[in-house]
């Protein structure tokens, strides 16, 4: 199994590398099939035991059901594994629940895991990382670490109740608008202080000055929220049906991890920093059929932020989204901006996107090092874009030193329809030192926006059947002489 899957890998990463600026006269939708299909083929999901344990309506002695199922769960792995059967009913937890390898935790439609919404609910501490740096902090709801065949399925719902607590620590005390630039990481939110710690322990001005894992700890006392589902370390896992709700920070994040399938999730989370899947220094990955309603990023890949980043050194690879709603109140499509690890062989296919901030958006800023590469996006339609519809931005909120730009090459862009974009329809942002290079943009058209087309230390691009307002764009634009703002985030 091991040679076969090395061969697949091999030779998808010989078709997509520079598969974008290669010329061939094969279509550009038949490689990105080909290409699609071979990353999906090669992602390997959980298999279960027939075996199977039903959980209903049994409370601990005070009223809590976590121990109760935390008990089944174990039970189910250390025998061989199975189904963990959640059956209708409203089951409140205290605490973190963890999967152990081959469980699958089923919610059967009319299940709801409610969790407290308590901080301190969530110690002890467990290794995890916040915003792209290794940290001890407080436990996601559902959590897994180094774990095999797991998954999460069912008609059923997840409720983390983040607003109760945890999701004001993300707000401006007294703020009631809520706005991604005044609350999340972007303004003196209750967190704060935490986040710059947390900041100086992942970049300190002394590159030397390295602080291990276990004196990194971020506990009782501290307010860096965690996130509603995390799989770290794991491998073939699957997350499917399930509704989640409510999480105080990111909603789905598989960390570190290999193998992972999320299909068919709906979520519903409106809190500061609530993207919706964020698949970090995690390698093939299929989301599917899902819909996001969240408060920021419907969907960000990532691979840890600065020098820390760089310094684990695992990127994010192998990655398709298709057949998606992205309903979310901040952009659609990320990659970063945390991606010092870099990102490549990413493939966005059938993707319907609202009203957004930006609809495609690569953001990193010159400290992240890493790069974006081997990218393919097909078949996106749009309503409003407040920023930009399709936006390579390189100067993403900055700076700690700002020697470390990133490398943004390998695009192709094909079939992005859209409504109106309040900013402008394409911005790339690119640095004089590293110019942005290999893109290609066909069949995209946007029906109205202020400004058309703004490019900046670009190389090597071509935009083929684009039009925006009516007018085809040129097959090689002129660039900018001076750098243009877009304030939308």
């Amino acid at each position: 199994m091991k040679k076969i899957t090395f061969c697949l890998t091999f030779v998808l990463l010989s078709l997509v590398s520079g598969g974008c600026r290669k010329q061939s006269a094969e279509p550009v939708a038949d490689r990105f099939t080909q290409l699609t299909d071979s990353i999906v083929a090669q992602i390997e999901t959980p298999v279960f035991a027939d075996a199977e344990w039903v959980f209903q309506e049994e409370a601990d002695d005070d009223g809590w059901h976590l121990a109760k199922l935390q008990a089944l769960i174990d039970t189910c792995s250390a025998q061989g594994g199975g189904t963990v059967t959640v059956r209708p009913g409203l089951y409140r937890l205290n605490g973190s629940l963890w999967l152990r390898s081959r469980v699958n935790l089923h919610l059967d439609e009319g299940a709801t895991l409610q969790f407290s919404g308590r901080a301190d609910d969530f110690l002890p501490v467990v290794p995890t990382r916040w915003e792209g740096t290794d940290l001890l902090g407080r436990s996601p709801m559902v959590y897994a670490d180094g774990a095999e065949d797991i998954a999460l399925t069912g008609r059923g719902t997840i409720d983390a109740q983040g607003s109760l607590e945890m999701a004001a620590w993300g707000m401006v005390p007294g703020e009631s608008s809520f706005a991604e630039n005044v609350h999340g990481t972007h303004g003196e939110t209750v967190e704060m202080n935490d986040v710059r710690r947390l900041r100086a322990i992942g970049t300190p001005d002394d590159s030397t000055q390295y602080v291990p894992l276990r004196e990194r700890v971020f506990g009782e006392g501290t307010f860096l929220r965690p996130c509603a589902v995390e799989f770290r370390n794991c491998r073939r896992v699957l997350i499917q049906d399930i509704t989640l709700l409510d999480s105080p920070f990111w909603c789905i994040h598989p960390l570190y991890s290999q193998h992972v399938t999320v299909r068919g999730m709906t979520i519903r989370s409106h809190n500061p920093n609530n993207d919706g899947c964020d698949p970090e220094s995690s390698a093939n990955v299929l989301i599917e059929g899902c819909t996001f309603q969240t408060g920021d990023d419907a969907v960000a890949i990532k691979s840890g932020r600065d020098l820390d980043g760089r310094r684990v050194g695992i990127p994010s690879e192998n990655i398709v989204i298709r057949n998606c709603l992205f309903q979310s109140e901040c952009n659609g499509l990320c990659i970063g901006s945390e991606m010092s690890g870099g990102v490549s062989s990413v493939f966005a296919d059938s993707i319907r996107i609202g009203t957004v901030k930006n609809g495609l958006l690569f953001k990193s800023n010159k400290d992240r090092g890493g790069y974006i590469r081997n990218v393919w996006v097909r078949n996106v339609t749009l309503d409003r874009a407040q920023g930009a519809i399709l936006r390579f931005e390189n100067n993403y909120f900055g700076y700690r030193g700002g020697n470390e730009p990133a490398q943004y090459e390998d695009f192709c862009i094909e079939g992005v329809k859209a409504g109106r974009a309040d900013s402008y329809a394409i911005y790339f942002d690119g640095l004089e030192e590293l110019p942005m290079r290999h893109i290609r943009v066909s069949g995209f058209e946007a029906d109205s926006a202020a400004r058309a087309c703004y490019l900046f230390h670009v190389t090597d691009y071509r935009f083929t059947d684009c039009r925006v307002n009516g007018e085809t764009l040129p097959e090689v634009p002129e660039l900018s002489a001076e750098r243009q703002m877009c304030d939308v985030w």
